[in-house]
């Protein structure tokens, strides 16, 4: 009989394979042509943040693959004091290098770097400036330069003196400059004060007369000169022109000659003694 005969079709099916950055295997999907396919879950890769695929497969034609695309990730490196401070930071990709700031300085300390490495960035971070503490030399001298001692310290801490000095004629009165927190190479001199000395001016008897009190190597002012019935005032027994103790100091005489003239009535010399 007459008839209609009308052409028939099976719709095509497609693969969609879904694949990573470095081309392994994500997944596929396989659909009919002009449909979506479905996409595996978003993959990750270390230092990259997922940010899509490389076409569209919502309207399938063909088959396809379909590459995972990313963004590089970017970390900050924060450089710190030893207390905290910021000293500034630096932004980077990563895998790459940060850049520090200038060299940090820190009273009485030397910097010696960073705590941790910052060439290769993998993660936001922070950077601790380290330092090693100054050693200072304390050199503590005579009142004439010469060298009594050293003593090398840290920064703020107290350096220990020799034993105390002895100088003829002084006493020992200390140093003239602190060394209790030091703070820098210093040199400390010993100081002294002048010794005084008594000297007592008696008479021949042990009788006193008067003193005086002179510093080391003066001379000591006697008092006027004694009498004695009988005798001359000679001197004194000891010099006392350049003292360097206490003295006593003792009247010397010498005794006195008298002539005896025997004579007559009349006056008349006889003899004398």
């Amino acid at each position: 009989e007459n008839m209609t005969v009308t052409a028939q079709y099976t719709i095509n099916s497609y693969t969609v394979s879904f694949v990573d950055y470095d081309s392994s295997p994500l997944g596929s999907d396989t659909v009919e042509y002009l449909t979506a396919a479905t996409a595996p879950a978003d993959p990750t890769r270390t230092g990259y943040t997922f940010s899509g695929w490389d076409v569209a497969f919502d309207s399938v034609t063909a088959d396809i693959t379909v590459t995972a695309q990313y963004t590089i990730n970017s970390y900050t490196v924060t450089f710190n004091d030893f207390d905290g401070t910021l000293l500034g930071s630096d932004t980077v990709e990563y895998l790459t290098a940060a850049t520090a700031p200038a060299d940090p300085t820190r009273t009485g300390h030397t910097f010696s770097g960073w705590d941790v490495s910052f060439d290769s960035v993998t993660e936001n971070m922070t950077v601790t400036a380290q330092y090693t503490i100054n050693s200072y030399t304390v050199t503590f001298v005579d009142f004439d330069g010469t060298e009594l001692g050293t003593d090398t310290v840290e920064y703020l801490t107290a350096a220990t003196a020799p034993e105390d000095p002895t100088r003829t004629g002084y006493t020992f009165s200390g140093w003239d400059v602190a060394f209790d927190s030091v703070t820098a190479d210093i040199t400390v001199t010993a100081q002294y004060t002048i010794n005084s000395y008594t000297v007592t001016f008696n008479d021949f008897d042990g009788t006193f007369i008067d003193s005086d009190t002179v510093e080391y190597l003066t001379a000591a002012t006697a008092p006027a000169d004694p009498t004695r019935t009988g005798y001359t005032f000679a001197g004194w027994d000891v010099g006392f022109d350049s003292v360097t103790e206490n003295m006593t100091v003792t009247a010397q005489y010498t005794i006195n000659s008298y002539t005896v003239s025997f004579v007559d009535y009349d006056n008349s010399p006889l003899g004398s003694d």
